[in-house]
């Protein structure tokens, strides 16, 4: 069958990836190496970490987009349409340019296995190296080590916290999985570390590759006000200085000021600009608030939804009772993150998007029954938009309708509050 649509190649790309957890550099190398011919920027920076990539690289991308340079952004997965994956300056990649990746990946490809995410992302390199960027800021995927952004020199690489997630593929402990995401990190190159609740493997990491360590709340941090805004503070340089009045949003203090860091750590100076662009910053999906009832959430874990909690309980307080519809994926610890969020939660709606790779309703229903017991109503529904339409008919006004567990299942969630005219 010819190749023609966006969605041609996407669907070809997926029936011949190799089985799920595959993951080999040595497969992709050979490719990077024969089809990228020049630099993907002037500067390159990798996020990774368990939670709050995307908000990290979202924040750095707008302080550098609106400091008048020509960065841009890789992250995954999209919520909406695979272009949203590759953005240059404000500009989502055409179907043109990621077609015309595509075909010169495949020409080179020959019998080669590679993934989704193998794909995608030496398309994104392609069009980064023909755009003449002055900063190309890459998320990773999945880990690190055989992550295939890790296939590039970043200038700087940013951990943002370490927790459990994908097990099967990075261990079975956070000493492990830390050990994996800080192979991201170069020698002789800046490694911001994010969070002050590393594992050892991640600190004994960068001793050995010999990284130049900005760590946070000894060479940066945050801090909180009493004027409802909050604070950052650069302490490792003869330039200490603070910027104040930050306006809280749905997004992390630890994404903001790390990417702040990782910005002057560039080479970028102290500006007007830059109190405004962090106040700015928002992305879909993310502790997404409509008309104080709807709240989309894309968190698939337990750390990611402790981060929900929390932006639930400054909003709303601690007593605020929620009404959840829940569509998970096979590969992620359902229970786990039920058990984190059950406390808060007087009704369940238990769905599946619409993806081979959720988790079925029935499945969520039987983990539910086991965890909560009787002790909250659960319902079954067929999918995300019928749970929706049935929690506004039949659940108290004052609850929060939370729509969360997958990127699927908010993607699903919006476009069914958008068709009802309750978002924009």
């Amino acid at each position: 069958m010819p190749l023609k649509s966006l969605s041609d190649w996407l669907s070809y790309i997926e029936s011949i990836q190799p089985n799920s957890g595959v993951y080999d550099l040595e497969n992709v190398r050979p490719i990077y190496k024969n089809i990228i011919n020049s630099p993907l920027a002037k500067k390159v920076v990798i996020v990774g970490g368990t939670n709050g990539k995307g908000s990290t690289v979202e924040f750095l991308y707008d302080l550098y987009k609106n400091s008048g340079y020509k960065v841009g952004a890789y992250t995954s997965p999209h919520l909406f349409d695979f272009n949203e994956r590759i953005k240059i300056n404000g500009r989502t990649a055409s179907d043109k340019e990621i077609i015309s990746a595509f075909k010169l990946i495949e020409s080179y490809r020959k019998n080669v296995q590679l993934t989704y995410f193998d794909f995608a992302t030496l398309a994104a390199f392609l069009i980064f190296s023909s755009s003449n960027l002055d900063l190309a800021i890459l998320e990773i995927g999945i880990g690190g080590r055989l992550d295939p952004v890790n296939l590039t020199n970043p200038d700087i690489s940013i951990l943002t916290n370490i927790d459990m997630d994908h097990e099967n593929w990075l261990g079975k402990t956070r000493e492990e999985i830390g050990k994996e995401k800080a192979a991201i990190f170069r020698k002789d190159k800046i490694a911001i570390i994010a969070s002050s609740n590393m594992p050892s493997s991640v600190h004994e990491q960068v001793k050995k590759i010999g990284s130049k360590i900005i760590e946070v709340q000894k060479d940066y941090k945050y801090k909180t006000e009493v004027d409802s805004t909050w604070s950052y503070v650069r302490m490792n340089s003869e330039n200490n200085f603070t910027i104040s009045g930050l306006k809280h949003s749905n997004l992390s203090y630890d994404s903001a000021s790390s990417a702040l860091t990782a910005y002057f750590e560039l080479g970028n100076s102290n500006n007007s600009l830059l109190k405004e662009s962090v106040n700015k910053t928002n992305l879909k999906g993310r502790c997404d608030l409509y008309r104080e009832r709807f709240l989309l959430d894309v968190s698939h874990n337990p750390a990611s939804v402790r981060n929900l909690l929390s932006y639930i309980d400054s909003r709303f307080g601690p007593e605020k009772k929620i009404t959840a519809i829940f569509g998970i994926m096979k590969d992620k610890d359902a229970s786990e993150v039920i058990r984190t969020i059950k406390h808060r939660v007087n009704c369940w709606y238990a769905t599946a998007p619409e993806t081979k790779r959720a988790l079925r309703s029935n499945e969520v229903v039987k983990i539910l029954v086991e965890i909560c017991h009787q002790d909250v109503l659960i319902e079954e529904s067929s999918s995300v938009s019928q749970s929706i339409e049935e929690a506004i008919i039949n659940r108290p006004l004052d609850d929060i309708i939370l729509i969360f567990g997958s990127f699927y299942t908010v993607s699903e969630g919006f476009n069914t509050l958008k068709q009802m005219k309750l978002v924009n």
